[in-house]
């Protein structure tokens, strides 16, 4: 691509997409969402630890020695690993609901701990934990997380406003703060309680089901929308999009697409549980295995050019970026190459992990690769995190490593271009010293 139309269309995207990814990124509540997935990551990966044990991928009849030791310790040991699954995992819609009202809380300069609280009795109002339990216990987990978002923002934002209009009960100064702040929360809390009652009952009285029901069948179309190719690439283009001109487009993309891929992977265990194919494609597990390995577009190849690199720049960024590389941290190399707005890796850096994607999303489909059931870190080696995010499957490692094979052919001529360039530079520069310091001997 001609460097100049490279520059403008980099400009183009700098003046009307980066606007619109700062004002996303900058957004109190976009913020308070990611903070609340980043709060409850802990937990989530704790609870997928237990699922190879509980589900394995293994069944009676398996005659290898340690596979039917697998299946005899899941069936004996089950209802012991169970409620740790279902305790961590199950209920990961209140650690949500805490996690994103203490954020925007934070974010106002409010009492955390209290709006977080007020926001799980306003979640399990509104799941009617107590008037419809037969329904209301599924919503505890990652099902019921959209209705925990929504209980945050709005106890949130309900509290603000009572501070706000002065609808508070003031304590003298004397009363210590934990004290006062109590008592300002408590009329807050009295509306929120019951303004959410009459509102619960309303939605039921004309519907016939329960709030969370309903906003689960409005994000339907959305939750299927999320788990596609378009929306796989759509993602990417944002994200490499921004990254090239310097913006953290991983924030902003993971922060959207965190509450679909919750559902989805809940949909996935729900699956395997009861010996079913898990549906859903397009989880946190697809993103990081598969398409950033080593980094935002998957950049883990350039490191072990580096290192071999005859470049003295380019073997000095290696050797610093190898082991971050490992771990999916490729800020060295996107700064120390560079790449961010270095025209020559525009199409590698933003292509590469596309058509990662469209064969990783066909060969999912045609049953070859499993669908992942776990979540992990996001700093798990790839091989080893696809692996084990799919319940120890094989073939998934194999995606990973072809992943990275198939990132280093479309990058080895780019990179072959910029070491030239460097190897100029750096043979002027040697070439103007040593000119410098015969002319100060002289």
């Amino acid at each position: 691509m001609n460097e100049a139309w490279l520059r403008l269309f980099a400009n183009a995207v700098e003046e009307y997409i980066a606007p619109i990814a700062k004002v996303l990124s900058q957004s109190n509540h976009i913020t308070a969402m990611r903070d609340s997935f980043q709060l409850s990551m802990p937990f989530i990966i704790v609870g997928s630890l237990f699922i190879p044990f509980l589900y394995p991928p293994v069944t009676a009849n398996s005659t290898d020695g340690w596979m039917q030791i697998w299946y005899q310790f899941s069936q004996n040991y089950r209802p012991l690993l169970l409620p740790p699954y279902q305790i961590t995992f199950g209920v990961i819609s209140l650690t949500i609901a805490f996690g994103a009202s203490a954020s925007l809380a934070k974010q106002y300069q409010m009492p955390q701990r209290l709006c977080g609280l007020t926001s799980c009795m306003a979640f399990l109002l509104l799941i009617g934990l107590f008037n419809h339990s037969s329904q209301a216990y599924q919503y505890l987990g990652s099902t019921g997380m959209f209705t925990a978002l929504f209980a945050s923002f709005y106890s949130v934002e309900m509290i603000r406003l009572c501070q706000r209009l002065g609808w508070i009960i003031q304590l003298p100064e004397e009363v210590p703060q934990i004290t006062q702040r109590g008592f300002a929360l408590i009329i807050p809390l009295l509306l929120i309680m019951v303004s959410l009652t009459i509102f619960n009952e309303l939605i039921f009285q004309y519907t016939g089901a329960i709030f969370p029901k309903l906003v689960e069948q409005v994000f339907q179309p959305l939750v299927i929308a999320s788990d596609s190719l378009p929306a796989i690439i759509i993602s990417l283009m944002v994200c490499s999009l921004l990254w090239f001109i310097g913006i953290h487009g991983a924030l902003l993309v993971t922060g959207i697409m965190n509450p679909f891929w919750m559902t989805n992977l809940s949909t996935n265990q729900l699956a395997l549980a009861a010996g079913q194919v898990p549906p859903h494609i397009f989880l946190q597990a697809f993103w990081d295995y598969y398409l950033l390995i080593g980094g935002v577009g998957s950049t883990l190849p350039l490191v072990f050019m580096a290192l071999r690199s005859r470049s003295r720049q380019l073997r000095s960024v290696g050797k610093v970026g190898v082991i971050p590389s490992l771990f999916n941290i490729n800020e060295p190399i996107l700064f120390g190459f560079p790449i961010i707005m270095n025209p020559l890796f525009f199409l590698p850096f933003l292509f590469v992990p596309v058509i990662n994607a469209c064969i990783a999303w066909y060969l999912t489909q045609i049953g070859w690769l499993s669908r992942f059931v776990a979540m992990l870190p996001w700093s798990t080696p790839g091989p080893i995190g696809a692996a084990w995010a799919a319940n120890g499957s094989l073939n998934n490692a194999c995606m990973s490593l072809l992943a990275i094979v198939l990132s280093w052919l479309i990058y080895r001529p780019f990179f072959k271009v910029h070491e030239k360039l460097l190897l100029e530079q750096e043979s002027n520069r040697s070439l103007s010293q040593n000119q410098s310091e015969n002319t100060q001997h002289l």
